[in-house]
């Protein structure tokens, strides 16, 4: 399917004509917190990547996150480079930090998710007591590092719109293993991912 097609929700940018990927790269999966992040780092483990070590029902890599300074996440990236091939990870605001990190990542992949701002800011709202215009101008400001940050690195980018992947979960499992060079699952394992996608309980 096209990405322009109506119920396409990944719009690739800066990937190969023919489709080939490299053997060995990394998936750093990002957006705006409560913005869909969860649930697309999650889809991405259920297809085989590895996302990290035991891992919170957030999919945030704890060795990626809050408090981690830029030395011990160089370490972390040249231990995972080690051990795996093709591996991520999800924090939902690391373009803050990515910056610091572009020489080391083995040819890096962007999955920047984009959600709904008003749903984002009601789970600001909800989750993290912001007030209403606060919310929109920490997204609004966060979306904008995001895409400052594709069009600077231009490298392999998959934009995901959250509305889409849930609206039409089968087509997006389909879409985003076909970019993540990964093969489509079926049956009981297509059907895992489908209800872990459906809305209603926190990613």
């Amino acid at each position: 399917m096209s990405s322009t097609e109506r119920n396409s929700a990944i719009v690739p940018m800066f990937t190969r004509a023919d489709g080939q990927l490299h053997p060995r790269r990394t998936y750093v999966c990002f957006g705006v917190a409560r913005g869909g992040t969860s649930a697309v780092a999650g889809a991405m483990q259920r297809l085989g990547i590895f996302m990290g070590d035991e891992l919170p029902n957030n999919y945030e890599d704890p060795r990626f996150g809050p408090g981690q300074s830029p030395a011990r996440m160089r370490e972390a990236i040249a231990e995972r480079n080690a051990a795996h091939d093709v591996w991520g990870w999800k924090f939902p605001a690391a373009s803050n930090y990515l910056e610091g990190l572009s020489k080391d990542l083995r040819n890096p992949w962007l999955v920047v998710v984009f959600r709904d701002i008003a749903a984002t800011m009601k789970g600001h709202m909800r989750w993290h007591n912001r007030e209403i215009t606060l919310a929109a101008h920490e997204i609004l400001v966060q979306q904008q590092k995001n895409w400052f940050l594709v069009d600077r690195w231009r490298v392999p980018t998959l934009l995901v719109s959250y509305e889409k992947a849930v609206l039409d979960p089968r087509l997006f499992v389909e879409e985003l293993a076909g970019h993540l060079g990964r093969p489509v699952p079926e049956g009981e394992a297509m059907e895992q991912i489908v209800a872990f996608l459906a809305p209603g309980s926190y990613k």
